[in-house]
């Protein structure tokens, strides 16, 4: 069993699709204190009875959620023109750190990315992806461009590793975001090679 979806803890039964995780993370102010799709603060002192999928009660933070508007924090936005190239530099620090990646897509306020971390902790793996990612872009988007933290999924089977692929790739058309894919995995793919132990 996994203690924690970031950090894999291995077992001779388990499928190597463990090995791969799906990470999102959002920008700076994009998912506020109160926020009416539910959230939760750092080591959960305040959160939401839903989320995202099972949405909480009407006006449950709305207070909070005010308070924090009125405090005038805008979401930042990734400009479509620079979305590759923040894709590429979160790219380059991953392999950078001998991470793999299969595939990311940036959008205007998030970002998804299929990353191969063995039994690492990705969020620091991704932290630092999204530190160098920052400083690409820094002469356009001066200042904090993400939230603290990131989601962090660990892939259990082919069906989800599949099944990830194509809900990042859906992105491109859905959201106009940037979308990179490793080719040597796409030609792998095509082959029916085992991308898993790559």
């Amino acid at each position: 069993m996994l203690a924690n979806a970031s950090v894999a803890r291995h077992a001779p039964c388990m499928s190597p699709y463990v090995n791969w995780v799906h990470a999102i993370f959002t920008s700076h102010g994009s998912w506020l204190p109160g926020d009416p799709r539910g959230f939760r603060s750092r080591a959960h002192r305040i959160h939401s009875s839903g989320d995202v999928r099972c949405l909480p009660p009407a006006g449950e933070h709305e207070g909070l959620y005010r308070a924090v508007v009125a405090m005038n924090v805008h979401a930042v936005e990734i400009p479509e023109h620079l979305r590759m190239i923040v894709a590429e530099a979160l790219v380059r620090k991953c392999e950078l750190q001998g991470v793999n990646v299969r595939i990311v897509a940036v959008a205007r306020r998030h970002v998804h990315m299929l990353l191969r971390v063995g039994s690492a902790d990705a969020k620091v793996i991704v932290g630092r992806a999204k530190q160098h990612a920052s400083y690409a872009v820094r002469g356009e988007m001066p200042g904090k461009i993400w939230a603290d933290g990131c989601n962090v999924v660990r892939i259990d089977s082919e069906s989800n590793y599949r099944s990830v692929v194509d809900y990042i790739a859906c992105h491109q058309a859905e959201e106009q975001a940037a979308l990179w894919v490793h080719p040597r995995f796409r030609v792998q793919e095509q082959n029916g090679d085992d991308v898993t132990s790559r």
